[in-house]
């Protein structure tokens, strides 16, 4: 019952996290813990994946449910080893390879973008958090500043850009940020410009002038 699927392979819990049912969410959580094993509900409900590979980490991501997001982080890190708490949780992807940052950027959900970054601080190696988060890309090419740059998200922009100038070389901002392109060569600047977002657009130019 507590692991039971729907036809897309979500479980209570990943509806739970979807629809930002928060009391729902702890009720479920309450539950797992008498009648799972440490090992079901590691793998089962923390790092569960539905249909589409997500877990209930990118659907609260991406629907912006912050209280439910550091809830489940929460629930994480008592149970999960910071290997898999790295790896599985901060850097897991789903079947399009996009992490729960990816989740966030693509749909402006400031608040839950802001925090996942700020638990990788803590968790991730600089390399990693570089690399792999700032930097990783999903199944066709692109980062997170790829997907906010598409959607016109402005204020997801600068938090993007201000995280990469904190921890980037200036070398790596230009050439694998500003300049990265995706699996067919486009760049963050071609996504707001075929999508008609001027202010997104004149951020590349300004940026790149700067630099």
């Amino acid at each position: 019952m507590l692991l039971g699927t729907d036809g897309v392979g979500m479980t209570a819990w990943h509806c739970a996290a979807r629809n930002g049912k928060f009391q729902t969410l702890q009720k479920i959580y309450q539950c797992a813990e008498k009648k799972l094993t440490t090992e079901e509900l590691k793998s089962k409900l923390l790092l569960g994946t539905d249909s589409v590979g997500k877990t209930a980490s990118h659907w609260a991501a991406r629907n912006g449910n912050l209280e439910m997001l550091q809830q489940i982080y929460q629930c994480a890190e008592e149970k999960l080893t910071t290997e898999e708490l790295k790896s599985k949780l901060l850097l897991g992807t789903d079947f399009v390879g996009r992490t729960a940052l990816h989740c966030a950027a693509e749909f402006g959900k400031l608040e839950t973008l802001q925090y996942i970054y700020q638990c990788a601080e803590e968790k991730l190696t600089t390399e990693e958090l570089k690399s792999k988060l700032v930097l990783g890309t999903d199944s066709v090419g692109r980062t997170a500043w790829d997907c906010a740059a598409e959607n016109g998200n402005l204020e997801m922009l600068q938090q993007i850009y201000q995280c990469a100038e904190e921890k980037l070389t200036k070398e790596e901002l230009e050439r694998k940020l500003l300049l990265g392109t995706d699996g067919v060569g486009r760049t963050a600047r071609h996504f707001a410009a075929e999508n008609g977002n001027s202010e997104t657009y004149n951020i590349f130019t300004s940026v790149l002038k700067r630099n």
